[in-house]
Order: structure tokens, then sequence, then C-alpha cells
């Protein structure tokens, strides 16, 4: 009987049952002291060995849970109320697993017991289970309030490169259904030229060309301004330094066209794009 029980478990290919009675003295089988306890078992290969073990373990609490609730019953009770608490039930309990040899320890793959110590380990055992609840459900708050705010982060410098190159990055992060929102270009035309700078040559082809130089030096110092930005990432930053390359060497060029013209309408060449200019080094 149920009641009898003390002990179920398993190690390799041997599976015991402990039972509890006194009226009953085994000579060919272990007992312990005077207590009466009888071990019984049975040997097979490791797998059978354990699916019996889970098997009684399940049979247990389903007696153990059926104890419980005929003390919580104060009268009979139909087949159908049985069957419907049954039902709520399905779920078994955590039963407390020690080994024969360690007490106190969890069920490892090759072995595995059961106390039957009534319900106080599975009380223990929800409390533990809704304190570890809480404590994911805490870190879970946490982490998304951080991805929230690393959101943000990224939706305020895409904003801020959509403002200097006048597209869009794809890794805007966007909501269902959201729209990207719409960035008119900051850089570009950003600059207006002094009428004073521009020189006051008779030539209409030497201005063209004088003209043109100014415009691509205030081109190269934007592009300066640009390479310089801080906290930029790596790709942005080496192709914003690729773009300042370019545009100094076509800055040099046009030097070169004037140049040329110069020595052949007969004046003599000058040197502008080859002066270092203000805060040339990128850091």
């Amino acid at each position: 009987q149920w009641k009898q029980l003390e002990n179920l478990y398993f190690r390799e290919k041997k599976f015991a049952v402990e039972v509890h009675d006194p009226r009953r003295i085994s000579v060919s089988r272990r007992t312990f002291g005077q207590s009466g306890l009888v071990v019984q078992t049975w040997y097979a290969n490791t797998s059978l060995i354990k699916s019996i073990w889970v098997m009684a373990i399940s049979q247990h609490q389903f007696y153990l849970d059926r104890k419980q609730s005929k003390a919580k019953i104060p009268s009979a009770r139909s087949l159908d109320d049985i069957a419907m608490d049954l039902t709520e039930m399905g779920t078994p309990k955590v039963s407390k697993l020690v080994t024969l040899e360690a007490k106190n320890q969890l069920i490892m793959a090759s072995n595995g017991s059961l106390i039957s110590s009534g319900s106080q380990d599975s009380e223990v055992s929800e409390e533990q289970k809704k304190e570890k609840i809480m404590e994911l459900k805490k870190k879970e708050k946490l982490l998304q309030e951080k991805l929230l705010q690393k959101v943000e982060e990224l939706k305020k410098i895409c904003l801020r490169e959509a403002e200097l190159t006048g597209k869009m990055p794809k890794e805007y992060p966007l909501g269902a259904g959201e729209e990207p929102p719409q960035v008119r270009r900051r850089v570009g035309t950003a600059f207006k030229l002094d009428d004073n700078l521009l020189p006051s040559e008779e030539d209409p082809t030497l201005q063209d060309l004088e003209s043109n130089f100014i415009i691509h030096q205030k081109l190269v110092e934007a592009a300066k301004k640009l390479a310089s930005e801080p906290d930029l990432c790596k790709n942005v930053k080496k192709k914003r330094k690729q773009e300042y390359a370019d545009a100094v060497k076509k800055l040099q060029e046009i030097e070169n066209s004037i140049n040329e013209y110069r020595i052949k309408c007969g004046k003599k060449p000058t040197q502008k794009s080859t002066l270092p200019l203000p805060g040339e080094r990128i850091p």
C-alpha cells in the first residue's frame, strides 16, 4: 500500500522500493535495523528502469494529491466532481528528489529517488518559483527600459546623419506602420561668398576659373568640418574622410588649370590650395 512506502529510487540498471512493514521480516533482502524497512529491487536496462521510476513517482504523487483532496472534502462527492477535481490538478507538483547514498541532492542522469514527505516541499518549491518569476520580471523591465533608451539614441543619430547627407539611413528604427520622417539637408549651399573674395580679372576665362576655385575652396572647408565631427561611426567617418580627400584633389586640379592658363597668357603662376588651410589636420 502507498501509505507504507518510504522511498523510490533508481541507479543505472537497478530500481528499488523501500516499504515499511514491521510485521514482515525478510532474510534474503536488506533490512535497516529494527525500523521494519524492506527493500524490493528489480533489474533491467537503464532506459526501462528510469521509465518505471518516473511512472512510480507520478502514481505516488497522484496518491498524495487524492489523499490531500479527500482531507478537504467534508462530505461524499460524486464521480463527476472527482473527475473535475482531477482535471484541475493535472499538473503534478514538484516532489523531493534525493539519492540513496547522498541525501538532499537533486536527481542525476543515472540515479534518483523520492522521499514520501507530503506536500511541504511542494509548497517551498512554489514559493521559490514565485520569487524567481518576480526576479525575472524585474530584469525584463530593466532591459526593456534600456532598449527604449538605446532606440531613442539611434533615432537622434539617424536624424542628424539625414540632416547632413539629405538621406535617411536604413538603420532608422520604425514601428509598425510608421513612416520615416522627412528631413531637409542642412549642409550644401549653407555658405555665402563675399563679393570682395572674387578677383577682378579682365580676362573672363580666368575670372571663371578663379570663381570656381573659391567655390571649391569653400566646399573643401565644409567637407573638412563634416569629417572632423565627433561621435561618428567607423563607416561614416571613413566615407567623409574620402570625400574630403576628393575635394582637396579637385581643388588642386582647378589650381593647376589656373596656373597653366596664367603661364599661357604670360602671367606668373600662383599658390593657393597648396598653402595649409586653417585646421588642416583631421583628428
